[in-house]
C-alpha cells in the first residue's frame, strides 16, 4: 500500500498505484483514494454493461457526486427517479438514499465522494479496497464471479453507509 501525504505542491497517482475491484457486476478504480487528499474527498471511476447498479442507500459521512462520462444512468435519488446522460452531474448529500443502474449498453461515470464534516473521512475507497475482489485486469469480471450481496450490505455499517432498499432495474 503507498503512504500518501498530501503535500502543497500536489502528487501524481499513477494507474499502476489504483486499486480496481470487481463491484456487483462492474468495474471500480479507485482513482483519488481518500488518503492521497488529507482524508477529505475520494474518487472513484465505474464501467459497467447495461443492469450494472447498486441497492438504494444512504452514505453517513459522504456527500456524492456522480459525473456521467459516457452512456445513461436512471437514478433513483429520495424518492425521486431521473435520467442522468453523458455529460450530466447528479449531486447527492449526505444521508440522502439513492441507488443507480446503467440503462444504456454501456457506461462509465466518475463517483466523487466528499466529506463536509471535520473529524469523517470518505468510507468508500476504504470498503471497496478491503471487501471486493480484485480486479485481475482493467476489465469487467466474468460472469463467474460470484457477490454476497447479503455480506457486502452487513459490511456497510463498518463503512458508514446502509442499504435502504432494493436495486432498480434497467
Amino acid at each position: 500500500m503507498t503512504n500518501y501525504q498530501t503535500e502543497a505542491r500536489g502528487r501524481l497517482i499513477t494507474e499502476a498505484e489504483q486499486t480496481a475491484v470487481w463491484l456487483l457486476g462492474g468495474l471500480a478504480q479507485i482513482r483519488v483514494p481518500g488518503a492521497a487528499t488529507g482524508n477529505t474527498f475520494t474518487v472513484v471511476q465505474h464501467t459497467g454493461k447495461r443492469g450494472y447498479n447498486t441497492p438504494e442507500h444512504v452514505h453517513h459521512y459522504e456527500d456524492e457526486l456522480f459525473l456521467v462520462l459516457d452512456g445513461t444512468l436512471r437514478m433513483v435519488c429520495d424518492g425521486r427517479e431521473f435520467t442522468a446522460a453523458a455529460g450530466a452531474t447528479v449531486v447527492i448529500p449526505r444521508n440522502t438514499p439513492h441507488a443507480f443502474v446503467i440503462t444504456s449498453p454501456t457506461a462509465a461515470f466518475l463517483t466523487i465522494h466528499v466529506t463536509p464534516e471535520p473529524g469523517n473521512r470518505p468510507q468508500f475507497d476504504l470498503f471497496l479496497a478491503a471487501e471486493l475482489p480484485r480486479a485481475a485486469e482493467l476489465s469487467l469480471p466474468p460472469e463467474s464471479v460470484e457477490y454476497d450481496l447479503d455480506r457486502l450490505v452487513s459490511l456497510g455499517e463498518e463503512y458508514a453507509f446502509t442499504r435502504v432498499g432494493p436495486a432498480p432495474t434497467p
